[in-house]
């Protein structure tokens, strides 16, 4: 691949070092872990609970049925997981998270034992459960819809041929029995009319004899049925289906059924736009390579840009209902924001782009969220071989009554992100179509890196745009990550506002990041453009801040500072340390430690199937660590308190299971140390596991983490901070960016 001619001074650096490990052994639960205060009162509320269970046959497939067990509000910690009540050797499996705690399955025979069990039992482990148990309750409607009522749920839907439109998860049941139960009754439901399938699966095929641009969008012929779903179900507990309901009483039927566990109302999907010197010259494509970003919005339309465009995807929109003037707009900044905005203080780099043309003017003739997904899956699929960034420059409508939990369209843009390696750069929403201060969906998307919006101070960002949402995202996301300019200049002249402009600006860095990165990874550029952000603390508006402020590049170190990036697969129960990092005489003072470091460790994670409560099941702990004058470990960035803060308070104040891991400290009246060296340690955390076990996973799977630490000197140092550490680790490092060479006066 042709390589970008300018020379990287001091590019970046790969640690090379393999990390140290430590067991971890578990222990078991002290009888002190038994909340004495409670034990006999909830003895005698769970036992009432499950008779009554025992008795209800209404909502039952196969005699088995749902239920939520709610903990107390200091029992949600993983450790407090009640599989001494609730196991497969009990016939009362978990079968899923649930916002208040879990749910089971069990029939009646396994409630009235399970009864008996709460009241009478004085093993440590069933008590230990029982205390810390708020509640054992069938299902509800409530749970279903997400916290709205079902007028509301039938309001927000889009209206399609057949009816109203849905996505629909079927209830997980373990049992093959149960089922085969749900799938009967969904079938029932279709013959009487009440629901009926709609198409899920758009592909993009090739006409024999054609070249690439007659590409053209088809209709898969199996992908109207609603039988291909419920034979899926049958195998696999975990499903999704896209149905149409006629009326209002077909969602009633459907939710007293029992053969759903979550129902979401499918929206639009509309671009994200707001308000609205002389033009800059296009740039020419065979000057030098560029990398492409992948455009998804309104199309491209604008003639001088055509030079640029390495590929167009079918449309799915129609030309005359495309959001035609977005899409230029957004294009033209992702090919050269900075040419339009020399006013502003943005890296001089120019992209080119791939169309996809899929977002279409308000009402008017926009795609379903049901085939806008299956036709950026099949965009990706074919593109994400040369094109590893997708700008997402739009958003799904959300209301007041939303439920603040992972929203469809941003669980299955995580999938495909995840399935084909390549990283959306997606904006955060504004204030107009939105009503709630919140991230707006996909901006919920885990494997994104989610933009927000800043007005200009001068050349430079400054506060907050007040026409971008701010976060935070559903389960403790830290969302937006980003933020950037917000009101800038674009194809046509005029100043324009949007979360979706910030965006198109930092998907040129980031597929400029890809390109100049050795065996970049999509969580690599998020992590590197992360480190480098401007802000030391996280704002639920502006995130870590926008990047480009403090260097031209993120791939390149600043005076005066040092980045170490580094991938690694890791496993839950162990404890990762890499060691002996050298601690450069620039970051010392007067003998103490004095400067800035920050590190920056993200996740893949594993999720939850239903892409609701608990949608994270493991965790990342990181921190960088230094040796204190006593001989004891301290930690330099990274509290670690998210390990021993009661669980409420450390998703609140610690985003405890946010994969996004960023600590940054300014040291400036300096650490009294001892030895010469740092270490990052690092560790991954489960739950929920038994998710897992019907698609045969082992417990322990290994977990990919993408690693970047930077150490910056004090302004009271001299010399080179980049040359003393890259001198220290010798051949444990090497650059990080492409044909570049470190040569050092030793």
């Amino acid at each position: 691949m042709p390589q970008d001619a300018r020379p990287v001074l001091n590019p970046v650096l790969n640690l090379k070092r393999d990390p140290r490990r430590a067991s971890v052994t578990g222990r078991e639960a002290p009888e002190a872990a038994v909340v004495v205060e409670r034990l006999e009162g909830q003895r005698e509320v769970l036992g009432s609970q499950l008779r009554a269970i025992a008795g209800r046959v209404q909502g039952t497939h196969a005699d088995r049925r749902l239920v939520a067990i709610s903990m107390f509000d200091d029992s949600y910690a993983p450790s407090w997981e009640p599989d001494s009540l609730f196991h497969p050797n009990f016939g009362t499996p978990l079968v899923a998270p649930h916002r208040r705690g879990y749910v089971a399955e069990l029939d009646s025979a396994a409630a009235e034992s399970l009864s008996e069990k709460v009241s009478t039992s004085q093993r440590r482990d069933v008590r230990i459960s029982v205390s810390r148990i708020s509640a054992i309750e069938p299902i509800q409607a409530e749970d279903i819809l997400g916290g709205r009522s079902p007028s509301r749920t039938w309001e927000l839907a889009t209206e399609g041929s057949e009816g109203r439109l849905f996505s629909v998860w079927l209830s997980p049941f373990s049992s093959a029995d149960a089922r085969a139960s749900v799938a009967s009754s969904l079938e029932q439901l279709v013959v009487a009319e009440r629901v009926s399938s709609v198409a899920d699966l758009v592909s993009i095929t090739r006409e024999t004899g054609s070249d690439s641009d007659q590409l053209q969008l088809q209709e898969s012929a199996t992908s109207k049925s609603i039988a291909r779903g419920t034979r899926e179900y049958r195998q696999n507990p975990f499903v999704k289906l896209h149905i149409a309901i006629r009326d209002q009483d077909g969602l009633h039927a459907l939710l007293a059924s029992g053969a759903v566990f979550r129902i979401d109302p499918v929206r639009p999907v509309i671009a994200t736009q707001t308000r609205s010197a002389p033009d800059p010259e296009r740039p020419v494509p065979d000057e030098q390579w560029h990398p492409i970003v992948g455009v998804v919005d309104g199309g491209l339309f604008a003639k001088s840009y055509e030079p640029m465009v390495a590929w167009r995807a079918p449309s799915l929109v129609s030309d005359v209902a495309a959001n035609r003037v977005h899409g230029n707009t957004v294009t033209s900044l992702v090919v050269h924001g900075s040419s339009w905005n020399t006013h502003l203080n943005l890296p001089e780099l120019v992209c080119r782009v791939g169309i996809a043309q899929a977002i279409a003017n308000v009402s008017q003739g926009a795609a379903s969220r049901i085939e806008f997904e299956s036709y950026l899956k099949a965009t990706i699929e074919r593109h994400c071989g040369d094109t590893k960034v997708w700008n997402l420059s739009f958003n799904e409508p959300t209301d007041a009554d939303a439920p603040n939990e992972m929203s469809s369209l941003g669980h299955e843009i995580h999938k495909i992100a995840r399935k084909y390696g390549i990283l959306p750069i997606v904006s955060v929403g504004n204030s107009d179509h939105c009503s709630m201060n919140r991230t707006c969906p996909p901006a919920d998307c885990e494997a994104a890196l989610t933009i927000g919006g800043r007005v200009a101070s001068g050349s430079s960002p400054g506060d907050h745009c007040p026409v971008c949402l701010g976060g935070p995202g559903p389960e403790g996301l830290k969302k937006p990550e980003i933020s950037w300019f917000s009101t800038v200049r674009a194809l046509g002249g005029t100043e324009q506002t949007g979360s979706s402009f910030a965006t198109a600006l930092v998907s040129s860095v980031a597929a400029h990041a890809f390109h100049n990165l050795k065996n970049a990874s999509p969580d690599l550029v998020r992590a590197l453009l992360l480190n480098t952000a401007d802000r030391g603390a996280y704002d639920e508006r502006l995130g870590w801040g926008s990047p480009c402020v403090v260097n031209e590049v993120p791939w390149k170190c600043p005076d005066g500072s040092v980045t170490l990036l580094w991938n690694a697969k890791l496993l839950a129960r162990q404890w990762y340390y890499w060691e002996d990092i050298p601690i450069p005489p620039e970051l010392i003072v007067d003998g103490k430690l004095k400067g800035k470091v920050a590190l920056t460790a993200i996740l893949s994670p594993r999720t939850s199937e239903l892409g609701s409560a608990n949608y994270f099941s493991n965790r990342l702990q990181v921190a960088l660590q230094y040796t204190k004058t006593d001989g004891t470990t301290g930690n330099l960035a990274g509290t670690m308190k998210e390990a021993t803060a009661p669980e409420v308070e450390a998703r609140k104040e610690y985003a405890k299971w946010n994969p996004v891991r960023h600590h940054e400290r300014l040291i400036r009246q300096g650490i009294a140390f001892s030895g010469n060296t740092l270490r990052v340690c690092a560790r991954i955390f489960d739950r929920d596991l038994y998710q897992f076990r019907n698609a045969g996973l082992p417990d322990e799977l290994q977990s990919d983490v993408a690693f970047v630490l930077t150490l910056t000197a004090s302004q009271d140092a001299s010399g080179s901070i980049y040359d003393s550490l890259a001198s220290s680790l010798g051949n444990y490092v090497e650059s990080a960016v492409n044909d570049i060479d470190i040569e050092l006066e030793m």
